[in-house]
């Protein structure tokens, strides 16, 4: 989750029929969460970048940018937290999560392909 946050951050939302633009301060959050010295290949979908040697989470403050700073920090943004951990936790608990796997056995390999639209990834 904490990369999906890092490649699909809020850079276009709509509030009460009112679409907002991205500008100049989501663009420049979206170059930092970008950075490729920071994180090697940032458009590739890697959760492991996140995790220590020993399999700890890392802690990674420039995350926290996903949901702005200052005055126009996102009030959702622990919402957001505990509903995709709620969510994560009953798929996980509910069903044997798994690649897919062809006729003769071998792993189908998954291909990421996100479109972001009104700032839900689809």
């Amino acid at each position: 989750m904490l990369d999906a946050k890092r490649i699909y951050n809020c850079s276009q939302c709509m509030v009460r029929q009112l679409f907002i633009q991205p500008d100049v301060y989501l663009k420049r959050f979206r170059a930092i969460l970008h950075d490729p010295e920071a994180y090697p290949d940032p458009e590739e979908f890697k959760p492991e970048r996140f995790l220590n040697e020993d399999g700890s989470v890392r802690d990674d403050p420039t995350l926290a940018l996903a949901f702005g700073v200052g005055k126009r920090i996102c009030p959702g943004r622990h919402f957001v937290d505990a509903t995709l951990f709620i969510v994560a936790s009953s798929v996980i608990t509910a069903f044997n999560v798994a690649k897919a796997k062809d006729e003769n056995g071998d792993e189908i390999p998954v291909k990421v392909d996100a479109t972001i639209l009104s700032g839900i990834v689809v």
